[in-house]
Formats: structure tokens, C-alpha cells, sequence
């Protein structure tokens, strides 16, 4: 039973791992034979890790974050969770936004209407003591 959760849990760290170095690859510019010889390895070694058939050494980490100035932690992360992520905070920040925008206008709106009618108040006042 452990054996089968560790074999899921590299496959899963496998696929992170290939979405991610295809997604810089992809930002870079870069083929795969392009990145194949800035490494040293072979195109279809690269093909293999894009692929998720094969994982990556502590050299190809050290020199994947070098050539793509990233972190390792950036190479290893699930790209659906941080964009689902980013998904729901971008979407709570605006809803925060809009709500602080629609009390703010309604605060200003109230506080316009006070003053216009203090000033007719105090108008009408100046007014009708004027008359007498």
C-alpha cells in the first residue's frame, strides 16, 4: 500500500515537473534540442522529462534554475494549484475592491447629500431672516 502512494506521489511530481520545465522552455523560446545542448543531454533525455517518464538529477535542477532564473521550488510546484490559486485570490481581491469602491461611492454620495442639504438648510435660513 505505501509502495502505490509513493509511486503517485512521484508521478504526480513528475508531471509538475514536466509541465513546468516545458512552460520555461516554451518562455525561453527554446526548442527542445535548443535546451537539450545548453544541458548536455540528449533531446530525447529531454523528451523523457517533458514527458514525465523520467525525473530530473540535482544537476538538471541546478542548471534548469540557472538557465530559466528560477527556484527549485518553482521547477517542482503543481502549476494548476498556483493558478487556481492566483484564480481565487485575483477574484477575492476584486470582489474586496468593488466592495470597498461601492461603500466608499455611497459614503461620498451621503456625505455630497448632507452638505447640499445643510447648505439649502442653512441658505433657506439666511433667507428667511433676510425677510424679516
Amino acid at each position: 500500500m505505501f509502495y502505490l502512494s509513493a509511486m503517485t506521489n512521484i508521478q504526480s511530481i513528475r508531471k509538475a515537473v514536466a509541465k513546468n520545465i516545458r512552460r520555461f522552455r516554451e518562455e525561453a523560446g527554446l526548442t527542445q534540442d535548443a535546451l537539450a545542448e545548453k544541458l548536455g543531454f540528449s533531446t530525447s533525455h529531454i523528451a523523457n522529462i517533458e514527458g514525465g517518464k523520467t525525473g530530473i538529477s540535482d544537476e538538471i535542477l541546478a542548471n534548469l534554475c540557472n538557465l530559466f532564473n528560477k527556484k527549485p521550488a518553482e521547477i517542482y510546484n503543481e502549476p494548476d494549484a498556483h493558478f487556481s490559486m492566483d484564480k481565487e485570490l485575483k477574484s477575492a481581491i476584486n470582489d474586496s475592491v468593488k466592495k470597498a469602491f461601492q461603500n466608499s461611492s455611497e459614503e461620498i454620495s451621503k456625505e455630497i447629500l448632507r452638505r447640499v442639504s445643510n447648505s439649502l438648510t442653512v441658505r433657506g435660513y439666511s433667507e428667511r431672516r433676510r425677510e424679516r
